[in-house]
């Protein structure tokens, strides 16, 4: 079985991919590019993402990029080649205004990149969390979306048919593909305990809000597989 690390972000598509890919691939740790002048994300908390490494019982690994970022990228994934991966896994769902994929792009005459989630119907995707069991939150949103923020929303029946009818609408990608709002997942079934958020605000920006996650716990996930 190929070697393979999870490009991680914490949210609900690098989850997805990495369920995907159990069994399929020997995945041997999670990996988090952070860009130089800035380890602390608005929309992923390296806090929660920490915990999550914790609940799955994987390594974590920041990898630091920087400008020229093309370059950067290359070398970091030419070091994740060296240290015995075969496979990048990414929850990359299409491609960005047309640009070509940017983790293929850098990866490529280096290593293969997974991508299960490529081209998959947004609709049929996002309505995978409630039966597969995810606990997923609404970590950062923009306003010019919807007047409505849906941050720090939990991911249920209701708000997964709201976002599939703004879709129908033609207002946004319904799995956010384009940016119009970043996750952060709680619970997945193979994470052995349930992150609960027991401190955290909302911030307000001028054209974002996004939630602060101050403090964390675990318990016991019913649903672990």
């Amino acid at each position: 079985m190929k070697k393979a690390v999870v490009l991680w972000t914490g949210g609900k598509d690098s989850a997805l991919a990495f369920q995907a890919s159990i069994g399929k691939y020997s995945i041997e740790r999670l990996i988090t590019f952070v860009p130089e002048a800035e380890a602390k994300f608005m929309a992923h908390s390296l806090q929660v993402i920490e915990a999550q490494a914790k609940s799955i019982g994987i390594k974590h690994e920041c990898m630091v990029v920087k400008q020229p970022y093309d370059i950067s990228y290359i070398n970091c994934i030419t070091k994740i080649k060296q240290s015995g991966i075969d496979t990048l896994i990414t929850g990359d769902i299409s491609t960005i205004d047309d640009y070509p994929n940017w983790i293929r792009e850098c990866a490529q005459g280096i290593m293969e990149v997974h991508t299960p989630l490529w081209k998959l119907d947004r609709k049929t995707l996002i309505k995978t969390i409630i039966p597969n069991n995810y606990k997923i939150i609404c970590s950062l949103s923009y306003k010019k979306y919807s007047s409505n923020s849906i941050t720090g929303c939990v991911f249920d029946t209701t708000l997964i048919d709201k976002l599939i009818q703004m879709e129908s609408d033609g207002e946004i990608d319904a799995a956010g593909e384009n940016g119009e709002y970043h996750t952060m997942v709680l619970s997945a079934p193979f994470f052995k305990y349930e992150i609960q958020v027991d401190k955290s605000n909302i911030i307000e920006r001028k054209e974002f809000t996004y939630l602060s996650i101050e403090q964390t716990s675990l318990v016991k996930n019913k649903y672990y597989q």
